[in-house]
């Protein structure tokens, strides 16, 4: 009976040692873990404040009429900046705001370089407007005011029925609209050659080339079928052509007036 009493004594005791080592691991391995956990954040904490990853470089990509010094103003940042600090979402916020821009992209790459990848808004034409001009793109957002209308390789439009025009803004007009729509659907090289489109209706459209040629245009709903077909009598008639009607094509074959039917 006594030794019934000793074994079970024995057996308790020995759970006891068992249980007790088992709590003196588990408390050396919490204790393991949280001394890594603080020198990893210690040491991340460490690197986030160093030199590593300042700022270095800004590559910026895209831009051919934002200049690149105001894109680095617009940001904000330089050599004390931190990398893993600069605020990527705000950054292309901020960007985005010059009428310039279409789209952008901020990246960091690790350790020192911001990148920027800008799309910018290609103008597709000048508005002559209350003795003011501005660049439009075929989104119909206005990109800029410009003094001259000189030395802007793109067509001109006027006579447009509009009131105020503002920078940043779409410019929803339908002669405008229009107008635009005749302009996308040319070819790149025909686009070249028109120099002036007077838009203060849609039936009124009418374009004008280098060589003088008036064309009465209306609507674009066909600009591009329109478009072929003026090419090609321009090609084969241009020099002795002075107005072309094509407003009713494909109705109705397009009216041309030649140099030699003028009195």
């Amino acid at each position: 009976m006594v030794e019934g009493k000793d074994h079970a004594r024995a057996k308790a005791e020995e759970r006891q040692r068992k249980l007790v080592e088992i709590r003196r691991n588990r408390r050396k391995q919490i204790t393991i873990i949280a001394s890594v956990f603080i020198i990893v954040i210690l040491g991340v904490t460490q690197l986030f404040r160093s030199s590593l990853f300042s700022v270095k470089n800004v590559d910026i990509a895209g831009n051919k009429y934002i200049s690149p010094v105001k894109i680095v103003e617009t940001c904000g940042v330089n050599e004390n900046s931190n990398l893993l600090k600069v605020p990527t979402g705000r950054l292309r916020e901020a960007i985005q705001k010059d009428p310039w821009v279409k789209s952008v992209t901020v990246k960091r790459v690790l350790p020192s370089t911001l990148r920027i990848e800008i799309e910018e808004r290609v103008p597709i034409a000048l508005i002559s407007h209350a003795g003011k001009f501005f660049l439009v793109d075929e989104d119909l957002t206005i990109i800029a005011e410009r003094q001259y209308a000189d030395g802007i390789n793109v067509p001109s439009i006027t006579d447009l029925p509009v009131g105020k025009i503002k920078i940043g803004h779409k410019l929803i007009n339908r002669s405008l609209v229009n107008a635009v729509d005749c302009l996308k659907a040319m070819e790149p090289e025909f686009r070249k050659s028109v120099n002036l489109l007077s838009a203060s209706s849609v039936d009124k459209l009418s374009l004008y080339n280098k060589d003088n040629v008036e064309i009465l245009f209306g609507n674009a709903q066909n600009a591009r079928d329109k478009n072929k077909v003026l090419q090609t009598i321009l090609k084969n008639q241009g020099r002795q052509v002075i107005l072309i009607d094509i407003r009713n094509y494909p109705q109705s074959d397009p009216v041309i007036k030649r140099i030699d039917s003028v009195p």
